[in-house]
């Protein structure tokens, strides 16, 4: 590369930084935009993936919290954004009021010689002003992807654990003595994953305290090179090595105590001025979520709903919701059933050797298999209205129209019910701590009967 080509480079980059605040105005303006749309659908997508899958336990609990950490990225972009399009918005204000006038006329305020001395030594000038808030706004810009990048480097880390672990397990089922060996691997690398992983973090936040150890860092370099693939860091440790080298660590570890300390105080405080209001639900609460006709369409049923709090027919429709995290207490319940379909990914055709000559069909149950998992599903509950018990209710397969949840449907005849107000007890079978099957209240709904 020519001298003159350097040349032409420095000053095109030169050029960027002069007027790279446009670019970061119109950036910053059309993805805040995109983020407020893009956070309500990620929103949603949380909620449905609460309510129709199962990945707060087991095996996909470490995916789940890698979702939940890349929505706080989502939410963490946008209050950087909107704060730096804030600050720049203040810059280009500065800017024009030194169009107008560049220095303050003291003398004209008529202040006492005292404050007016004061105030020359604490007000900054405009140019002043002006330069330090364009270096605060590139900053926050290039931080908000920063902060992006710790969220989204912990998630990564939890999955690289989650995939080891599953990863072994899946190992230890070969064979007897494979189950051995693994034994002995995860009692060597999970303990190894998690302490160099604590290590690699708080160097990360200290800025480089295990890099200042001449004989440490040659043993910790290794894992900082796996770690910085794992976590992704690779893609943002330019930005992180430019900024701690440019400012003051103790103000860079400031910034980061501050933070620490407004989501550790989000997290254990909140604002409440109902004091005499509870906030659990209880029997005497009324929930609007356990009736069609007061739920929202674009809500999800939580456990059970009636049609409606007002019943004036001869019978009414109770849906009650198909759990996933119950898969394990149904095996055990419905142990002669044999389900087609595994608990995780599954083929969505079979593939059977018939003849000589490979069939794919789409996967059927026959009916009786049907009626087997929907009598012992349904038996899983017991319905009572009034401490009356109802055992002789027939059930269906149901897809609630609203968020099409999973579920069972059945119709309850009301000639038994009084006027005025009726209760609906629903309890549930589940297993104890030591696999016992026991009963608990699954919901309590109220609701007002009058004769048809």
């Amino acid at each position: 590369m020519s001298d003159k080509t350097k040349d032409q480079i420095s000053e095109w980059l030169n050029k960027l930084e002069r007027e790279s605040w446009q670019l970061e105005l119109l950036v910053s303006a059309f993805t805040i935009f995109l983020l407020i749309q893009a956070t309500i659908s990620f929103e949603g997508f949380i909620t449905e993936i609460e309510f129709q899958y199962d990945l707060t336990s087991g095996r996909y609990s470490m995916l789940y919290l890698f979702i939940g950490l890349l929505f706080k990225s989502l939410e963490a972009l946008t209050f950087f954004l909107i704060a730096h399009l804030m600050l720049r918005g203040f810059w280009i204000g500065t800017i024009g009021l030194r169009s107008v006038q560049s220095k303050i006329n003291f003398s004209s305020l008529n202040y006492s010689d005292f404050f007016t001395e004061k105030l020359k030594k604490k007000v900054i000038s405009l140019d002043q002003l002006v330069i330090k808030l364009d270096e605060i706004c590139s900053v926050i810009f290039a931080f908000a992807f920063l902060v992006i990048s710790i969220l989204l480097a912990f998630g990564m880390y939890l999955i690289f654990f989650g995939m080891v672990a599953v990863i072994l397990n899946a190992l230890a089922d070969i064979s007897d003595w494979m189950d051995t060996v693994v034994n002995v691997l995860a009692l060597t690398m999970l303990p190894l994953i998690l302490v160099t992983g604590l290590i690699y973090m708080i160097d990360y936040f200290t800025l480089g305290f295990f890099k200042k150890f001449r004989w440490f860092s040659k043993v910790y370099y290794p894992f900082y090179r796996l770690y910085n693939l794992v976590t992704l860091s690779v893609l943002s440790r330019s930005i992180y090595y430019y900024m701690i080298s440019k400012f003051s660590k103790r103000k860079i570890r400031l910034v980061y105590g501050l933070a620490a300390f407004i989501l550790i105080f989000s997290l254990l405080f909140k604002f409440d001025q109902h004091p005499y209001y509870p906030d659990e639900d209880h029997d005497l609460y009324m929930s609007s979520n356990h009736y069609d006709n007061l739920r929202s369409e674009d809500e999800y049923v939580y456990t059970a709903s009636l049609e409606s709090d007002m019943v004036n027919q001869p019978f009414v429709k109770l849906f009650l919701r198909y759990d996933a995290a119950d898969n394990s207490m149904i095996q055990s319940h419905c142990a002669d059933y044999i389900p087609e379909k595994e608990d995780g990914l599954n083929w969505k055709l079979d593939m059977i050797l018939e003849g000589g000559s490979l069939n794919i069909n789409s996967r059927k149950n026959s009916p009786e298999e049907y009626a087997i998992i929907l009598e012992c599903l349904s038996n899983l509950f017991h319905i009572s209205i009034n401490d009356s018990l109802y055992q002789e209710l027939n059930f269906r397969f149901y897809n609630h129209p609203d968020k099409n949840q999973k579920g069972l449907i059945t119709v309850i005849p009301t000639h038994n019910f009084k006027i005025g107000e009726n209760i609906l007890e629903i309890k549930k079978v589940r297993l104890d701590s030591v696999q016992n099957r026991k009963l608990y209240d699954l919901a309590t709904i109220p609701f007002w009967y009058s004769k048809p």
